[in-house]
């Protein structure tokens, strides 16, 4: 009787065990929650070389594959679109309506999209041939602004989030934002994010409905609001609850780090400060248990005269460091703004006015024992700096 009983409990099991799939949140939950956890709260290795062809806002190193070798994934603009955008033409056919017109509608052949360049990374991050990958669908947007690794599905690979505004002139149209999905090592496939299109500088990624899956948040400077796309086994769905109060937004730079220590995330958001045009300070909703941010509660973050265009945002313990650019020379110069967040109101700079704009911030690796931030890259290495506890120090 005993072993007729046993058999038909291990029945029972096997068939629940079947019938009940384990959650996204059981299979995932030692990997990290937001992009800002994958990017930021590790030093990494500098990228060795000058003669990139990605623009340093439009790459990341990761051990992507799981290998135990790191890669390198970046994107490059299309020339035709670059020359006919942003080359001689831009100030000359400023007013000229229909040469903008039909830029839009020469933005809409593949030629103009940007293209994926791929390494394989050796000692001390320096390429090291080429990483082969194989990819699915449309290779990529006309104007990519930023790539942000994230695990949007329940494999052991990262994906990624490609961030687009689109053609950059007027009527400033707007684009897809496109998620490349793993399908295995090496091997992905690009979907767009929605049928939504926007005009978005960055964003970020974090579980806002607290069920495992990793979802999206856009900041869209076109139509001024805070998006969130809430994740459904790597299919996305627009949620408009957690920022309905958010109108007249117009915010470009976005991340998602839990500044106060609290457990919850927060959601950092700037743009430009001394903007003729609907200027916005800077500032850091605070999160909750329930993912819900208000006006009310926030910390504004201190302008600087003359670099108020707000690019990045890194932490460590009760300070952050807030990447700053020129806004009456516009993105001219780089700027470190130090800020203690038990008193916002006491802070240091340090900046660079011979450099172009600095566009993400890192911990690096370095052998002294002073902390050391700085870029990715050695292009715009001029405002690398060590902090050491108290105070930031430029290096030479």
């Amino acid at each position: 009787m005993k072993s007729k009983i046993c058999t038909y409990f291990i029945f029972i099991k096997f068939i629940l065990l079947i019938l009940i799939p384990l959650s996204y949140a059981d299979t995932n939950s030692d990997k990290p929650l937001t992009s800002y956890q994958i990017l930021k709260t590790k030093p990494i290795n500098k990228i060795k070389g000058s003669k990139l062809k990605s623009d340093p806002r439009l790459i990341v190193v990761g051990d992507f594959n799981n290998d135990g070798i790191n890669e390198y994934l970046g994107l490059s603009m299309s020339q035709k679109y670059l020359l006919y955008a942003w080359g001689d033409k831009r100030i000359s056919k400023k007013n000229d309506q229909k040469y903008w017109e039909k830029g839009v509608e020469l933005s809409k052949d593949p030629s103009w999209s940007a293209e994926f360049n791929t390494h394989t990374l050796g000692e001390n991050n320096s390429l090291n041939g080429k990483w082969k990958i194989k990819i699915e669908g449309r290779q990529a947007c006309v104007h990519p602004t930023q790539i942000i690794p994230s695990y949007f599905n329940s494999d052991n690979f990262l994906d990624f989030l490609i961030v687009c505004h689109g053609y950059d002139a007027k009527p400033f149209p707007g684009e897809h934002s496109y998620v490349m999905m793993s399908n295995g090592a090496n091997s992905y496939k690009i979907n767009q994010l929605t049928n939504k299109i926007g005009f978005y500088h960055d964003g970020a990624t974090a579980d806002f409905n607290n069920d495992g899956q990793i979802d999206i948040f856009l900041a869209d400077k076109q139509s001024e609001k805070l998006r969130v796309y809430i994740n459904n086994n790597g299919k996305f769905k627009e949620q408009k609850k957690y920022f309905s109060q958010f109108d007249k937004f117009r915010y470009a730079s976005t991340e998602i780090l839990d500044v106060n220590d609290d457990g919850y995330f927060d959601i950092f958001l700037s743009g430009n400060e001394a903007s003729s045009w609907k200027p916005q300070p800077t500032i850091i909703l605070l999160g909750n248990k329930e993912s819900k941010f208000s006006k009310s509660n926030k910390i504004v973050i201190p302008k600087v005269k003359d670099y108020g265009v707000v690019l990045d945002i890194i932490k460590h313990e009760n300070f952050v460091f807030i990447v700053r650019t020129g806004s009456k020379n516009r993105y001219k110069g780089a700027m470190i703004q130090l800020v203690d967040l038990n008193d916002v109101s006491n802070f240091k700079v340090i900046k660079n006015d011979n450099m172009r704009w600095l566009d993400r911030i890192f911990k690096l690796n370095g052998n002294s024992t002073k902390l050391k931030f700085g870029s990715l890259t050695e292009i715009n290495k001029g405002i690398d700096f060590i902090f050491d506890g108290k105070n930031i120090k430029p290096i030479k």
